[in-house]
C-alpha cells in the first residue's frame, strides 16, 4: 500500500497524466488479487469542459471472460464501488470483476477503499492543477489589465496587459499602491465611496481615470473583488481593468455625426434646433429676447456649376469658419443642409441688436473668398506641374431675422417665420436682411399655394405662349422673336413669369415645362411657315435644369423631328453662369447641339462668370445683352461702358449682339451707335400671342 501511495505521489510531483497514474493503482491492485480484474471509471468536468469518462484497465476484459467461462461460470460478476473527492462529490467509480462469481470480502472492500482514495487524490491534485495552468493562462493571455494585491492594497503581481495598457512592468509596481495610477481627475469621495462598496459588498465596478507612465490620461472600466480563503476570511483584492479609449472615441465620433454637419462640423439642424429649444426656455424664465437669424447664400449654386463642388465645398467651410469666429461665445451657429444656416442670438433687448449682427455678416461677405477650381479649369500642364489654380469669388447672403416671443414662442414658428423673412430679403433684392412680419406669412402660403397649382397646370392646358419680336437695328427688318411663357390661371388670370418661374426651377417642374415651351414654339413656326408667312427665328430659353440632363440633345432632336420645324429657324437661348462653369463637358454638350442644327446664343451675359477662354471654343452665335445694363441707359456711364465693351468684344470675337429690354428711343439711338446688331423691347412691341404677332407683325411690312 505505502508502494502505491509513493508510486502515485511521485507521479503527481512528476506532472505524469492521470492515465499513467491510473494504471500504476489498478497494476498494484491486481498483482495482490490476481483474480480480480480492475478498471476505473472517471467523471470529471475538468476535461475539455465536459463530462467525461475516463475508462481503464490493466486487463483484456475478453480473455477474463474466456477464463472464467472454461472454470464453469456463465460470465463474470462485476462490482461497481464509488470514490470521493473531499468535498463528498463523486470523482468515479473501481469496477470489479472476479474469476469466480462471488463478493469482496472485508479485507478486500477496506484495501479498495484505501486505493479509491489514493485515485480520489490524484483526481483532485491534478484537476486543481489543471485549473490553476488555465487561469494562468488566463492571466497571461487576457486583454484586460489584471492587478493583485494584498489587504493592505499592495501589489502582489499584475498580468502582461497591464503592463501593456499602464506602461508599468510588474518590477516597477510591485509592491506599490495602485494609487500611482491615479490622474487626480477623480474627487477623495469618489475613493470613500468605492472603499465603502468593497467592504460591505465584496465588489465595485465602475468607469474612472487613470494616468499611464508617460503621463497619459486614459479611461477605463475597473471592477475590483475581494477575494476570499478557505476559511471565508478576506486575503486580496483582485483588480480587472479595460482601457475603453477607443470605445469612447467611437463614441466622440457618433455623437459629432449625430449633432454635427460633417463639412463645416457646426451644429446640424437637430442640435440647433435643440439650443434654440433652451435658449427659448432661458429667456422665457429671464425675461428676454431671443433672435433666430436664416441665412441663405446669394446663387450659391452658380459656384458650384462653374467651380465645381469641391470649390463649393471650401466655401461653406471658409464661411463657417468666418461665422463662427465673429459671433460671441454664446450664440450658436449652425448648418442646415446645402447653403442655409441658422444662428441662434440669445440676450437681445432690442430688434436693433439682431439686425446690426446681420449687418455685421453683410460687411462679412463682403470680403472674396478665394477657392480652388475643380479639374475641369486646369490644363494637364498645370496638373503635371502640381499647380492648382485659384479663384477670387464673392458672395452675397439673404437673411430673415424673426424674434422670440414677438414673432413666435416655439422653435418651429420661429424658424418658419425666419424662412419667410428670408424669402422677403431675397425677393427685395438679395445680400440683405429682412424681419418677419405677418404679412410676410400671407405671401409664404400664397407662394405655396402656388406651388400646388402650378402642378396642376400643364395637365390643365394653362400654359400659353407669347411671342416678342426682334429687330435689325441697322434697317428696322424683323429677323426673329423670343418664345416667352405665360400662364393664364383660372383663378387669378395671366400670371407673371417673375411668379412661377423660380418656383418651377426650385422644384424642378421647370424641365417639364421647358420642353413643352420648345415643342410649342417649334409646332407654332412650322405653322407660320405652312401658312407661307416670312421665315423667322424663333428663340427659346434652356433652363439649367434642362442643361443637366444626359439625353437633351436626343430630345431636342426628337422635337425637331416630330414637329418638322427646320432647325436652322430655331435659337436655344443658354444662360451664361450654366456654361461658363461646365468645362469640357460644356464645350461637348454645346458642340452636339449645334450640331443639330439650331443658331446658340448666351443669354443674359455680363452677368456671371465670363471667361474668354472658353467663350472662343464654344460654338456660339449670339451674345444677348442682358436688360440690366440697358434699363438706365443713357442716365448711367457704367452700364453704358459695360454694353459697350460687350459689344465690341463680340465683334473681335465675330459674335452678334441683340439686347433686350429696350425702351427708350435714347436705349436704341446709343445702341446703334455701338453697332449693336438687334434689340427687342417694349420701344418695339410687347409679347403678343401667336394670333396676335402674326396679324400685328408677321403680316405687316418692315
Amino acid at each position: 500500500m505505502q508502494e502505491t501511495r509513493l508510486a502515485v505521489l511521485d507521479g503527481l510531483v512528476d506532472n505524469q497524466a492521470l492515465p499513467e497514474i491510473m494504471k500504476k493503482i489498478i497494476t498494484r491492485l491486481e498483482e495482490i488479487h490476481p483474480e480480480m480484474c480492475v478498471k476505473i471509471e472517471i467523471c470529471d468536468e475538468a476535461f475539455n469542459g465536459n463530462l467525461f469518462r475516463l475508462s481503464l484497465a490493466a486487463a483484456d476484459l475478453n480473455v477474463f471472460s474466456e477464463k472464467s467461462a472454461s472454470n464453469g461460470s456463465n460470465s463474470p460478476v462485476s462490482w461497481s464501488i464509488p470514490f470521493c473527492g473531499s468535498a463528498g462529490e463523486i470523482l468515479g467509480y473501481f469496477h470489479l470483476t472476479y474469476l469466480r462469481p462471488r463478493q469482496p470480502s472485508a479485507s478486500e472492500l477496506k484495501l479498495i477503499n484505501e486505493f479509491a482514495c489514493i485515485a480520489g487524490l490524484a483526481v483532485t491534485r491534478i484537476h486543481a492543477d489543471t485549473t490553476l495552468r488555465q487561469a494562468a493562462t488566463v492571466f497571461e493571455s487576457t486583454r484586460e489589465g489584471v492587478i493583485i494585491t494584498d489587504l493592505e492594497a499592495r501589489i502582489l503581481t499584475v498580468n502582461r496587459a497591464y503592463t501593456d495598457i499602464s506602461g508599468y512592468t510588474e518590477t516597477e509596481v510591485r509592491g506599490q499602491n495602485p494609487r500611482l495610477l491615479q490622474s487626480g481627475r477623480q474627487e477623495p469621495l469618489f475613493y470613500q465611496e468605492l472603499w465603502a462598496s468593497l467592504r460591505e459588498n465584496g465588489h465595485w465596478q465602475g468607469e474612472i481615470c487613470n494616468r499611464r507612465k508617460n503621463g497619459e490620461i486614459y479611461p477605463q472600466l475597473l471592477s475590483i473583488s475581494v477575494v476570499y480563503d478557505s476559511q471565508g476570511e478576506p486575503s486580496h483584492y483582485v483588480g480587472v481593468m479595460t482601457d475603453i479609449s477607443q470605445l469612447k472615441q467611437s463614441e466622440a465620433q457618433l455623437e459629432h455625426l449625430v449633432h454635427y454637419d460633417p463639412l463645416t462640423h457646426l451644429p446640424n439642424r437637430r442640435l440647433v434646433q435643440s439650443r434654440l429649444q433652451h435658449a427659448i426656455e432661458r429667456a422665457e424664465r429671464q425675461g428676454q429676447r431671443v433672435a433666430v437669424l436664416f441665412l441663405d447664400l446669394d446663387r450659391f449654386k452658380n459656384v458650384n456649376d462653374s467651380l465645381g463642388h469641391p470649390a463649393g465645398d471650401e466655401l461653406l467651410t471658409t464661411l463657417a469658419q468666418r461665422l463662427s469666429e465673429r459671433l460671441r461665445e454664446e450664440d450658436t451657429v449652425g448648418r442646415l443642409g446645402g447653403d442655409e444656416f441658422l444662428i441662434v442670438l440669445e440676450n437681445i433687448t432690442e430688434p436693433e441688436d439682431a439686425a446690426g449682427v446681420a449687418q455685421t455678416l453683410l460687411k462679412l461677405l463682403e470680403k472674396p473668398f478665394s477657392l480652388t477650381t475643380s479639374r475641369a479649369h486646369v490644363t494637364d500642364e498645370l496638373l503635371e506641374a502640381g499647380i492648382k489654380c485659384r479663384h477670387e469669388v464673392y458672395i452675397g447672403v439673404s437673411i430673415g431675422i424673426s424674434l422670440f416671443p414677438d414673432d413666435g414662442r416655439t422653435v418651429t414658428e420661429l424658424v418658419k417665420h425666419a424662412d419667410v423673412a428670408l424669402y422677403q430679403s431675397k425677393e427685395q433684392g438679395r445680400n440683405t436682411y429682412r424681419f418677419y412680419t405677418p404679412t410676410l406669412t400671407a405671401a409664404a402660403n400664397e407662394r405655396l399655394a402656388l406651388e400646388a397649382r402650378l402642378h396642376r397646370a400643364l395637365a390643365n392646358e394653362e400654359f400659353v405662349l407669347h411671342y416678342q419680336p426682334q429687330f435689325d437695328t441697322k434697317n428696322n427688318a424683323l429677323i426673329g422673336c423670343e418664345a416667352l411663357v405665360r400662364w393664364q390661371s383660372p383663378e387669378e388670370g395671366m400670371i407673371s413669369p417673375l411668379r412661377f418661374i423660380p418656383i418651377a426651377e426650385e422644384t424642378g417642374q421647370i424641365v417639364v415645362l421647358g420642353e413643352w415651351v420648345l415643342r410649342t414654339a417649334c409646332i407654332q413656326g412650322k405653322r407660320w411657315l405652312d401658312a407661307g408667312l416670312s421665315p423667322l427665328t424663333i428663340a427659346v430659353n434652356l433652363s439649367g435644369r434642362q442643361l443637366q440632363q444626359r439625353d437633351l440633345v436626343q430630345r431636342i432632336a426628337l422635337i425637331l423631328k416630330e414637329t418638322q420645324f427646320p432647325a436652322h429657324y430655331l435659337k436655344l437661348e443658354l444662360t451664361e453662369s450654366m456654361i461658363m462653369g461646365g468645362g469640357e463637358q460644356a464645350v461637348e454638350l454645346l458642340h452636339a447641339l449645334k450640331a443639330l442644327g439650331p443658331r446658340l446664343s448666351i443669354d443674359d451675359f455680363g452677368t456671371g462668370y465670363s471667361s474668354l477662354a472658353y467663350l472662343k471654343r464654344f460654338p456660339i452665335d449670339e451674345l444677348k445683352i442682358d436688360q440690366g445694363f440697358v434699363r438706365d441707359i443713357p442716365g448711367d456711364q457704367n452700364d453704358m461702358e459695360i454694353a459697350a465693351t460687350i459689344i465690341a468684344m463680340a465683334r473681335n470675337l465675330h459674335l452678334k449682339v441683340i439686347a433686350e429690354g429696350v425702351e427708350t428711343q435714347a436705349q436704341l439711338d446709343f445702341l446703334i451707335r455701338q453697332d449693336c446688331y438687334a434689340c427687342q423691347g417694349y420701344l418695339f412691341s410687347r409679347p403678343l400671342s401667336a394670333t396676335e404677332f402674326a396679324r400685328a407683325i408677321l403680316k405687316k411690312p418692315h
